[in-house]
């Protein structure tokens, strides 16, 4: 539900889109209008040459209009998918800002079923987030309880080296006392009465 309110917020920021234009291939943008609608569109070049971006502007049947300046008005003569192309003729990076606007309808505002469409998207996405969530939780104890284990077995490992070297000196004195018992019982056999 946060992440919705987030997105909100953020695309009420969004104010125009932004191609950049890297070699002189063109770049599009599609846009659906109806029969005799206005179709605005406005572009600025803000990084690069204005005069090496191209625009070019395609109805749907491939049809293509040309631009005088870096704002004009078209009438939509047939209805269906629009198509905006900027390339770069020049040979320097180009970033071209662009918005476009139907009818003067805010494109802010989207229709009740592109609402229910991103809601349905956003919840998805939040499900799938609280999924890596959840993933991450349980790797995360499970790295935990791998490192109490290691802890433990280092532990217990270095208390039975201890205890091997505590056993090993043992047995060694006990061999020790007894060829000393031995050889003090050799002693006592060979010393002359």
């Amino acid at each position: 539900m946060y992440l919705i309110l987030i997105l909100a917020l953020f695309i009420e920021q969004i104010e125009c889109l932004g191609i950049e234009l890297i070699d002189k291939k063109p770049k599009c943008v599609y846009m659906n209008a109806k029969k005799d609608d206005y179709i605005t569109i406005k572009y600025l070049v803000v990084d690069g040459v204005p005069k090496d971006v191209q625009i070019f502007f395609f109805d749907p049947y491939n049809i293509q209009y040309d631009f005088e300046s870096n704002e004009q008005q078209l009438k939509a003569l047939y209805t269906g998918k629009y198509r905006i192309c900027f390339k770069n003729n020049g040979s320097s990076k180009t970033l071209v800002e662009f918005d476009f606007d139907i009818l003067g309808i805010d494109k802010n505002y989207a229709s009740k079923n592109d609402m229910l469409q991103t809601k349905m998207n956003l919840n998805q996405i939040d499900s799938d987030f609280r999924w890596i969530q959840m993933l991450q939780k349980e790797s995360y104890h499970r790295e935990q309880t791998i490192n109490t284990n290691l802890i433990t077995l280092y532990k217990q490992l270095t208390i039975s080296n201890i205890i091997k070297v505590m056993l090993f000196i043992v047995i060694i004195s006990f061999q020790l006392f007894l060829i000393n018992q031995f050889v003090k019982s050799q002693d006592m056999q060979s010393v002359p009465v």
